[in-house]
């Protein structure tokens, strides 16, 4: 028995065959794509924290009780992020320290200080207490540590970044008596 070439006949009935394939391909890479798409459009459109304004309240300057530190704006969340005990640091151990958040919760004075921030390399030595929160307005102070070593203190005039979540401000201290 010979086989004969195909005529364009046999050619045509192989052609929907290629296409129904091409379809069936592109049809399942839509179904495992679109909802992965569809997630992430979710995420990027989920309400982002944002801050509106950081007020500073109380005493500056070296020997004085930790400011208050008030943030407020939208999204913050009902609840603070959980945070690790700030009582035992590199720097030494402390009482009623604070705790630090990883980086949902922290605060830096320029090159002076940071407060509250952590990962695997460690943690900063001044911690952070939370006073009040609710999801559109946080209230901080810092750990027994504020004050304790050269310069981890507030003083008017001083560059700052606080970051609550995802959210990022940053500008100059101001209101401290």
């Amino acid at each position: 028995m010979t086989s004969t070439p195909p005529t364009s006949r046999t050619r045509a009935r192989r052609r929907p065959v290629a296409a129904v394939l091409t379809i069936a391909a592109t049809a399942a890479f839509a179904l495992v794509t679109v909802p992965a798409l569809a997630a992430s459009a979710a995420r990027a459109s989920a309400p982002r924290p944002s801050i509106a304004s950081v007020s500073f309240s109380g005493t500056h300057g070296a020997g004085v009780a930790s400011p208050t530190i008030t943030i407020t704006g939208t999204q913050f969340g009902a609840t603070a992020p959980s945070g690790t005990s700030d009582n035992t640091t590199s720097c030494g151990s402390y009482t009623a320290n604070g705790k630090v958040y990883g980086g949902k919760l922290y605060f830096t004075d320029d090159a002076n200080f940071e407060a509250g921030f952590s990962n695997s390399g460690g943690a900063d030595c001044v911690g952070i207490i939370v006073v009040s929160w609710s999801s559109t307005k946080v209230v901080l102070k810092f750990g027994n540590a504020y004050g304790t070593f050269d310069h981890w203190f507030l003083t008017n005039g001083d560059g700052y970044a606080i970051s609550v979540k995802t959210a990022i401000w940053g500008g100059t201290v101001t209101g401290l008596s």
